[in-house]
């Protein structure tokens, strides 16, 4: 069973130094509103994907007066027991995995995946495009690096390109810079498009059978990828756009600009659905991701940060009754006592007040 063993954490968020053992199944983290339940579970977040999963800057990471901060963990599998070392400096990032220094996060992402489960998910729904393109990005990265180099390289070529809109003016004549960035952005938006069209496809085919059964069968939840651009009209979106592109002195066509709608029963769910409704999509989506991870048989670790006091004990049952048992879980709440009692008996008890905490094994 893949599950972290420990964690330590030095100048992270509210952390000065901290050590903190986990149970390989539930563990249960509790304790008052900015006591440093979320940082903790940021913290595991780090060391799996490399960023945490709140909308922060790295350097929002750095605990007060201080430049640097890092998060070491135990990691044990079936081979035995690996040390991850996650720190940041305030200009770079560096992991190692035991005596091994990754040059790229991204050549280390892939190591293990992360679900989280956070209130933050209502906005995949009904919050702006970019929270859903950020959603396709961090997960399909997880499990596919030839999307995740070719959107490292996607985000290059397009700061150099509307860096090159900014100084120029309107093109008279054939400009062969221009034409060399389109022909580079073209052939990575290509990729990103088709890798993005699997990716709902594929999730689509688990989300919905998991939200009918959450809704008792009420609803229908379906995901439709909508495009800026296909593959086929990427040559003639850049011919339209160009003139346009200079006066905007930006990009405005490819997939940085894509998105995605969550039709409800056939109806769009940011405009007509209510919150329970949506509350019950988004918790199908990272059921359905998770799912997603298990079925390619991904080593992988869930956060429910803060969701399950949302819930009646009977939807917190079924939604971890969904989730795979055997996966390492960490739950952050405020209060113990709209838990099931189960689920108590079954969970690793933290108790957080700032840099206090209490850990208790049952």
């Amino acid at each position: 069973m893949f599950y972290i063993q420990k964690i330590e954490l030095n100048q992270f968020r509210c952390y000065k130094k901290a050590v903190f053992t986990f149970s390989p199944t539930k563990n249960i983290i509790y304790g008052d509103n900015a006591s440093g339940k979320t940082s903790l579970v940021e913290a595991i977040h780090c060391v799996g994907i490399g960023k945490t999963f709140k909308n922060a800057k790295d350097s929002d990471l750095i605990h007060k007066n201080n430049n640097f901060m890092s998060v070491g963990a135990i990691v044990s599998d079936a081979e035995g027991e690996t040390k991850v070392l996650f720190a940041y400096d305030g200009k770079s990032k560096q992991v190692t995995k035991d005596t091994k220094a990754y040059k790229k996060l991204s050549e280390y992402l892939g190591y293990f995946n992360i679900v989280v489960f956070s209130p933050d998910d209502l906005e995949l729904i009904k919050g702006a495009p970019g929270e859903r393109r950020r959603f396709l990005d961090v997960n399909i990265a997880q499990i596919d690096v030839h999307y995740l180099n070719s959107l490292i390289r996607l985000k290059k070529i397009l700061k150099e390109r509307n860096e090159y809109l900014k100084t120029q003016e309107i093109l008279k004549t054939k400009d062969v810079l221009l034409e060399t960035l389109n022909e580079s952005l073209i052939e990575q938006s290509k990729i990103i498009i088709k890798k993005r069209e699997d990716f709902i496809l594929e999730l689509n085919s688990l989300v919905q059978t998991i939200n009918m059964q959450l809704s008792l069968q009420k609803e229908k939840l379906e995901i439709i990828y909508d495009p800026n651009c296909t593959p086929e009209n990427l040559q003639e979106k850049a011919r339209e756009r160009q003139n346009y592109d200079f006066i905007m002195h930006q990009t405005t066509w490819g997939p940085s600009r894509d998105d995605v709608t969550f039709l409800i029963n056939g109806s769009n769910a940011s405009v007509y659905s209510s919150q329970g409704q949506i509350r019950t999509a988004s918790l199908s989506v990272k059921l359905a991701l998770a799912e997603m991870f298990i079925r390619r048989g991904n080593n992988m670790i869930v956060i429910l940060d803060d969701v399950l006091s949302e819930l009646d004990v009977s939807r917190q049952n079924e939604v971890l009754k969904m989730l795979d048992p055997t996966k390492q879980t960490f739950i952050t709440t405020t209060s113990i006592e709209h838990i099931s009692q189960d689920l108590l008996n079954n969970s690793k008890l933290i108790q957080i007040r700032g840099e206090s905490y209490e850990q208790i094994n049952r």
